[in-house]
């Protein structure tokens, strides 16, 4: 097996018509893979292209023009039981795909390709010449990279794949889309949550997907007050359970905020990053959906390990100003941190800082 596929390299299957592309991570990985899929429809504009993804992340791709119909996976719930499973397989043998390229397939996705006859199934194998996982047997062409030296940007891995193939992508960035009326409709219910257009809007994120990257409500506090003194109106979000941080953080600040913490769907969501001026958070699936709508980003990096994730998972061809700890990790084992001091050396001044940078 070679250690990294050169492109040009693979072949991909001859003139597909239906193509199932396959995405099972997490709410950031599909806004990330969205490229790819503009760059797959302009190198095949005439396939009828589906998206298979997790629950609820299909909300993501609603009205992209480079998707023809998506489907939905739920390990946690829907997907849970064999006779569930079984439904999932008969849907995918019923939209008699000719190709499926899988960028992430969970383990039970990866066996319903196969056992649904697809003739030309792909994946990729990001992690180098490592001993690939059990269900690489199921496909019948592997792409391998080594993503983990995080040497590009996530969606420039995606586009790889295409490369592989000799094939050149065209893309605009990310595409999450948005009506005119979901516009509307998410600036009306901002205004009645006490939102006033005539000042720019700054969000905070207090949400994160571990110990590692929480930063204190007390410092979220004070950029909130600090982007208040420079003329901000400020919201703070989060995502279901979310609400206990973006409590602490209102509670922290002298300024009144407008607390959106629970309130809002992942659509309403979009159409509120969308009207914001500045969102600030630590990495984050949110942070991806303010970059993909060209909200500025202030991004907030402090483990080491996450130090790849910099590159791989910075916001992409939109405007940031990241703020990096100075102070590095001294934790045995970051992903069980209970008390991460990098995440402590940043400041706020730091961040407010780079948020003048970002929007004087």
């Amino acid at each position: 097996m070679a250690e990294k596929t050169r492109a040009g390299e693979m072949a991909p299957p001859v003139a597909p018509e239906r193509v199932l592309v396959v995405q099972t991570q997490r709410l950031g990985d599909v806004v990330v893979l969205t490229p790819l899929l503009t760059a797959l429809r302009r190198q095949l504009p005439t396939a009828h292209v589906t998206v298979l993804v997790h629950r609820p992340h299909d909300v993501l791709l609603q009205g992209n023009p480079d998707v023809d119909a998506v489907l939905m996976y739920d390990r946690r719930s829907t997907h849970r039981s064999l006779r569930a499973r079984w439904g999932m397989l008969r849907q995918l043998r019923a939209g008699r795909y000719d190709w499926a390229l899988s960028i992430h397939a969970a383990s039970n996705v990866a066996v319903a390709l196969c056992a649904a006859g697809i003739p030309h199934r792909t994946c990729v194998w990001r992690y180098g010449a490592r001993r690939p996982p059990h269900w690489a047997r199921w496909f019948h062409q592997h792409i391998i990279q080594d993503r983990a030296d995080g040497a590009q940007h996530e969606a420039e891995y995606n586009l790889d794949v295409l490369r592989a193939f000799g094939w050149v992508p065209q893309h605009d960035g990310y595409r999450v889309c948005l009506t005119e009326a979901e516009r509307a409709d998410g600036l009306t219910w901002l205004r009645a949550e006490g939102y006033d257009p005539a000042r720019r809007l700054a969000v905070l994120h207090p949400g994160h997907g571990g110990g590692r990257q929480a930063w204190a409500a007390e410092r979220y506090g004070q950029v909130g007050d600090g982007l208040v003194a420079r003329g901000f109106q400020v919201a703070i979000t989060g995502g279901p359970g979310e609400e206990p941080e973006a409590g602490a953080v209102a509670a922290a600040m002298r300024s009144p905020a407008l607390g959106l913490a629970g309130k809002v769907s992942l659509r309403r969501l979009i159409a509120v990053l969308a009207q914001a001026d500045l969102f600030v958070s630590v990495p984050t699936g949110p942070m991806h959906l303010a970059s993909a709508v060209k909200t500025p980003v202030v991004p907030l990096y402090g483990p080491t390990d996450l130090d790849v994730d910099r590159t791989r998972f910075c916001p992409f061809e939109s405007p940031y100003q990241e703020v990096v700890s100075p102070v590095r990790c001294t934790c045995v084992a970051s992903t069980d941190c209970t008390n991460a001091v990098c995440m402590a050396g940043i400041t706020p001044e730091a961040v407010l800082a780079a948020a003048d940078r970002l929007a004087p």
